[in-house]
Formats: structure tokens, sequence, C-alpha cells
């Protein structure tokens, strides 16, 4: 059961009263506004604030603001915009007639597969969306322990460091920020995921120059993998990204979903940091299979959130992210066919 609270100018407040009457627990109207309390199954949320959306639009021509989550808010001009909200959040409990009764009419209906309104999971991906310090301290963490499995040809501390590494929030956020048509978002996500894989390669670079004054450092076999630019592994990181999409949006803890992002993307980064420095001879092709997992991951991730239909609900920003997703898949498409006619020639 959610708890979504509306509030509109209170012009607006009979047609709200009239698209939910038999949801809304409480309505109080002020001086400019009404607010509304009402109380929804959880797989009945996404068509509310589809519904509520509609309702506020067919009143104004301005372009929706819920709270701080649509971009564009500087360029609402119109005063009753501020006052126009919803809210949802999970009780622990509610002690209610009311609510109990609401319970028992919808258990009677057939349940709908419940998904995040779209409102929620940009939210969640926001934060993903700017340089966090933490994230690339924990980004080279998982670095050197990856470097360590991998001259110790340890599989075991592979996998620990593809645990720790956190870029699996990136390439979500620039999946997402595609699908609802925020371009200039999604090129920060572009920067932030380069600048990590960037990070890894030079860490992986810099700690193999000073461990060689000190110690011989082997090929080992988990190193020598890395360094095969077979274009089978292009095709491998669009699936593996489709499917980390999907495992997200049945409720897949991302740290669990996550890995298979940073199996793809860790360890061939770091190889190629060693390979410049030990094996230049193999630098190029480890930098081309990191490229190649890079930007298989984010198209699988991109087909992932088109299959899911995740998108904003605004009509024109519906065409503008057609637009961007289009232009996207473009650009993707003459990079992979770049990158598997390469393959062949390394």
């Amino acid at each position: 059961m959610k708890k979504v609270v509306i509030e509109v100018p209170k012009e607006r407040a009979e047609t709200i009263r009239s698209k939910f009457p038999d949801a809304i627990y409480s309505a109080t109207e002020g001086e400019r506004s009404a607010r509304f309390v009402l109380y929804v199954p959880d797989e009945m949320l996404d068509d509310l604030i589809h519904q509520t959306n509609g309702s506020i639009r067919e009143h104004t021509s301005s372009r929706p603001f819920w709270t701080g989550i649509i971009t564009g808010y500087d360029e609402i001009v119109k005063e009753d915009d501020r006052i126009t909200l919803i809210e949802v959040s999970t009780p622990d409990f509610v002690i209610s007639p009311f609510v109990d009764r609401l319970k028992e009419r919808y258990g009677l209906m057939e349940k709908k597969p419940e998904r995040p309104p779209i409102e929620k999971i940009v939210a969640e991906t926001q934060a993903y969306t700017e340089l966090d310090r933490d994230r690339f301290i924990l980004a080279a963490i998982a670095g050197i322990v990856a470097l360590i499995g991998l001259f110790l040809n340890n599989v075991g501390i592979i996998i620990g460091a593809m645990l720790l590494s956190p870029l699996l929030g990136p390439i979500y956020a620039l999946a997402v920020t595609v699908a609802i048509g925020d371009l200039r978002t999604t090129l920060r996500c572009v920067g932030i995921v380069g600048l990590m894989v960037a990070m890894l390669v030079m860490i992986a670079a810099a700690a193999s120059f000073a461990l060689s004054f000190v110690t011989d450092l082997p090929l080992t076999t988990e190193i020598l993998a890395r360094m095969d630019a077979n274009a089978v592994y292009l095709f491998m990181a669009v699936l593996l990204g489709f499917a980390t999409i999907i495992a997200l949006s049945e409720g897949i803890p991302e740290g669990i979903a996550g890995v298979a992002i940073a199996a793809a993307l860790l360890p061939p980064a770091v190889v190629t940091g060693i390979a410049v420095v030990l094996f230049p001879e193999g630098a190029i092709r480890a930098l081309i299979l990191t490229l190649q997992n890079v930007v298989g991951l984010v198209a699988g991730s991109i087909i992932g959130v088109v299959f899911l239909h995740i998108g904003p609900r605004d009509l024109f920003a519906q065409v503008q992210s057609r637009q961007v997703i289009i232009r996207v898949a473009w650009f993707l498409a003459v990079i992979i066919v770049f990158l598997f006619l390469v393959s062949f020639l390394v």
C-alpha cells in the first residue's frame, strides 16, 4: 500500500477529486491550494501518477513539475506550478477501516506486475549522474584488488574486486537519461564512466611500474586471457548490459546485478594498465577489449530500458527522447561496427 499526497492549485481540486473518489482518504483546502491524501495498492501507483499528470496538464500548457524530478524547472513561469506536486511514501503500517476496505476491494482485482514509476527510477539514478569522490575511491580500491588477483592468478580475489566495483550505477544512469531524452545528463554520465575506466587503467599502470622495481611480475593466464580482443566479447557485453537492466527491474539487488558489469569492465581495464608497462604489444588488444565491453554494456543497457518502456510521460518529452535514442543508437552502431572490424586486425 502506498500513501500519496497530491497538492494542486485550488481551481484544479475538483478534477483530482473526480478522478480518484474511492481512494481519497482526506482532503484539505487552503487559500490557494488543495491537498489530498490517498491510499492505493502498489501496482496501481504508476497509473495514478499518469492520470494525475494528465489531469493537471488539461489546465496548463506548461510542463509538469514533479518535485524536482522532471528537468526544466527553470523554464516554468506560472506561479501555481510551484504548488503542484505529488509525494509518494510507503507507511510502515496503517490502522484504518477505510484502508482495510481498500485492501479488500483491490485484493479481488487481478494483480498487475508492479513496475516502479519513471519518477522513482530517475530519482534512484540521480546520485550516479554526479562525480562522487567516495565511488571513485571505491573503484580505485577495486582496481588494486583486481590487480593483485590478476598477478596471483587468483580468480577468487578478482571476483572479490568485482563485488566492490561501483561501475553499474553510472551505466544504468546513462541508459535511463538516454531513455528520458536528457542529453546533457547523458553526456555527463559518459564522462563519469570514461573517467572511471581511465582511472583504473592509470592506477594499474602506476602500480605495475612501481612493483616492477621490487619483484618480477608474471603475465599470468588471467592477464593473458584479457588481451584477446575477440568480437564475441562485444556481443556478450551487449547481452550482459541488457540482462543487468532486466535483473534490476525484477528487484535483484544492485550489488549482485552489478557483478556482471564489473566482470566485463574491471579486469580488462586493469590488464590494459598492466600491459602498458609490462607487455606493450598486448596493450592495444586489451584496450580494444575494454572499449568493446564499455560500448557493448552501454548499448545493452539502453536496449534494456527501451524494452521495459522506461521513458517520460510528457508527450513533448517523449518526442525528444525518441530523437535522442535514435541519435545515440546510430552513434553506438558506428562504434560497434568499428570495434568489430578492428578486433580482426589486432
